[in-house]
């Protein structure tokens, strides 16, 4: 598998301080090497989150991303930076994450 998502966890604080909001709630998917994933949805679903958790930017409260086997979250920041350059490409579109590229 050239991705491993398992039982991905994000929550953010609430506005107002209130409670918490889960933009991901236990997500888990693999893709294969040459496989074509797209993702849609409401905003506010939880895509983006998802997009920088993936993409080594944004640490989930809980679960695993592997890349090609590496766990990016077992990396410290300077090497998960090494590794996303690496291996990882971003295409940003109004300064919002729409795409990662993998090589």
């Amino acid at each position: 598998m050239i991705l491993e998502i398992e039982n991905l966890k994000k929550s953010y604080p609430a506005k107002g301080g209130r409670g918490e909001v889960r933009a991901l709630c236990g997500v888990s998917l693999s893709v294969s090497k040459g496989e074509f994933v797209a993702l849609h949805g409401p905003s506010g679903c939880g895509k983006s989150t998802l997009l920088l958790a993936v993409g080594g930017l944004l640490k989930p409260d809980a679960g695993s991303v592997k890349i090609n086997g590496q766990n990016l979250y077992a990396l410290n920041n300077s090497r998960r930076a090494q590794f996303r350059a690496g291996h990882l490409g971003f295409v940003f579109q109004q300064f919002h994450l729409v795409h990662i590229l993998m090589c």
